[in-house]
């Protein structure tokens, strides 16, 4: 019975929208030494965390909200490492720029805390980073 129940999960685990998957530049500050953002359905690679896993946990036509695995090594680039436990990615109208907000815990997301935050784009959209876009997102660490 254990193995019927733990496959009925991974039937009904959520993959992450296809618009989030790809491959995202950052375009602020707050990003910029984590360099290049890959995602595929399930796992994505950024910094020194190699294809990580994640779950979604709440998503919306243009917003995603994804945990980490447990023993995940993605942390910020800050001084202690913050580790990187639930990031939210929301779609820009222009669908080129995608807001990022990173949480240290489940707990600091449901409170709206961010560790970090900032803007990443696709690399080949044809605008850059939209400006209103940018001018609504922090772009330090907190």
């Amino acid at each position: 019975m254990p193995a019927l129940l733990a496959l009925a999960l991974l039937a009904t685990a959520q993959p992450a929208p296809i618009w989030l998957a790809g491959d995202w530049e950052p375009y602020s500050n707050a990003f910029i030494g984590l360099r290049m953002l890959h995602v595929d359905k399930n796992t994505l690679s950024w910094k020194d965390c190699s294809n990580a896993s994640f779950d979604v946990v709440d998503s919306s036509d243009n917003s995603v909200t994804i945990r980490l695995a447990k023993g995940s090594t993605c942390t910020l680039d800050d001084e202690p490492p913050t580790h990187v436990d639930t990031v939210r990615f929301t779609l820009r109208d222009n669908h080129c720029d995608l807001g990022v907000s990173v949480y240290a815990s489940p707990e600091a997301a449901k409170r709206n805390e961010p560790s970090a935050e900032g803007l990443y784009g696709k690399p080949k959209c044809p605008t850059g980073p939209s400006s209103q876009a940018a001018a609504s997102l922090s772009t330090t660490t907190r």
